[in-house]
């Protein structure tokens, strides 16, 4: 029955986004050791996105406490701006405290949830985050900014996740972007252009 019900929020997981997907991570939290178990088999076949997810699950079940430290910093910095006139925290200085105290540590956790809960989150969140992984470099950013570009409709979010994955282009960031229009077609003219500008500056 248990490793009935992993299944399904794992499976809920890799297809919802917003509350059906932090439900669904709930629920595999919930499970425990099977689920453990379970995602750990899923992670060495899964691929592209499906694996990130799987990894990020996996360590949020087993309760990684540098990701609960930056979700933590996340409420700290929301309350402490909503007592200053500013109000909200500016997503730039929010992107370089997460580069100078978590690095890449958890870039896995902060790309799969703006993919997966940008609907659900403030404007300075989702740009404190878009800035933070264009601060990386392409093995860490590019597949999480790429799928972003090709699913938000905000054109502000957009034009910045943008100039992040055009900054921190590569040979291997671009075989993401392609690989991502072969499934959504050249009608994303904004993944197409970033294409184009990375294929421009390789060697």
């Amino acid at each position: 029955m248990a490793e009935t019900l992993t299944k399904f929020f794992y499976q809920i997981a890799l297809d919802s986004r917003g509350q059906p997907y932090l439900d669904a991570q709930e629920q595999l939290v919930n499970l425990g050791e099977t689920a453990i178990t379970f995602l750990k088999e899923q992670s060495p076949a899964a691929t592209g996105l499906q694996r990130l997810i799987t990894d990020v699950l996996l360590q949020v079940v087993e309760g990684n406490e540098t990701f609960k430290a930056v979700l933590d910093y996340f409420d700290e910095a929301e309350q402490y701006a909503a007592a200053t006139p500013v109000q909200v925290p500016p997503p730039e200085p929010v992107a370089e405290y997460l580069f100078r105290n978590f690095n890449d540590s958890v870039a896995s956790l902060l790309g799969v949830y703006l993919v997966k809960l940008f609907d659900l989150w403030p404007e300075w969140k989702t740009l404190g985050v878009i800035l933070y992984l264009g601060k990386l470099s392409s093995a860490t950013s590019a597949l999480p900014l790429t799928r972003f570009l090709s699913t938000t409709t905000n054109d502000h979010q957009k034009s910045i996740a943008f100039s992040a994955l055009v900054s921190i282009g590569d040979a291997s960031a671009l075989a993401i972007i392609e690989d991502e229009l072969k499934s959504v077609g050249p009608s994303f003219q904004t993944l197409q252009q970033a294409a184009d500008q990375i294929r421009a500056r390789l060697p």
